[in-house]
């Protein structure tokens, strides 16, 4: 499993990215055609992360995921794809997903 969420990634190889565990997502259910309106951060506290028929709860802490967030989301979505990149996280029908890459 890896985490290829990265900060800034403006003229830097791949080696050197550095993740970033912010807790934002795309809120898909805001009806609005400026992306930038769509990127929302989440609170202190526990989240219920979705992924196909699967649910986790995992924690935000000063703003960001904490560590174990990766093995969780990594036993969910092993029953049901192969990819290893969490790519991000979104919000439909008022869930939190995680989307998933190969």
């Amino acid at each position: 499993m890896t985490w290829s969420i990265f900060k800034d990634i403006t003229n830097i190889v791949q080696d050197e990215m550095v993740p970033c565990y912010s807790a934002y997502f795309i809120d898909q259910d805001i009806d609005t055609n400026h992306f930038p309106n769509r990127i929302k951060f989440l609170h202190d506290g526990e989240v219920s992360v979705h992924y196909d028929d699967q649910v986790i709860t995992c924690t935000v802490k000063k703003g960001m995921w904490t560590k174990d967030t990766e093995d969780k989301i990594l036993e969910i979505v092993s029953y049901s794809y192969w990819g290893v990149y969490i790519e991000g996280f979104y919000r439909k029908n008022g869930k939190i997903y995680v989307t998933m890459g190969s």
